[in-house]
């Protein structure tokens, strides 16, 4: 496999926290990229193959069929509402109701 330079700019905060956590594993900053590249790389190759071998188990008829099965028809629950109180003590995050 040959290597290949590029040229990253990074704001400073993420570039110095990257240099510390590289620096803690005794690894060089180059492989610490490298590393967290790949990384990303994978994670992605790896999301694309599961979606794309579960997606081709079904039909859109019965993923619709699915969606349409889910949830509980009526009324939005009071901690669903997008003007709910976001104090996680509030009355509305502990209505009685379980996800």
């Amino acid at each position: 496999m040959a290597n290949s330079k590029i040229q990253l700019r990074l704001p400073e905060d993420p570039k110095h926290a990257a240099m510390r956590q590289a620096s803690e594993s005794g690894i060089s900053m180059n492989l610490f990229v490298a590393t967290a590249v790949a990384a990303r790389v994978g994670a992605r190759a790896e999301a694309q193959l599961l979606f794309t071998v579960r997606g081709s188990r079904t039909t859109p008829a019965r993923a619709k069929a699915l969606l349409q099965g889910l949830g509980t028809p009526g009324a939005a629950r009071d901690d669903d509402r997008l003007d709910a109180a976001d104090d996680p003590a509030s009355p509305a995050h502990y209505s009685g109701n379980s996800i």
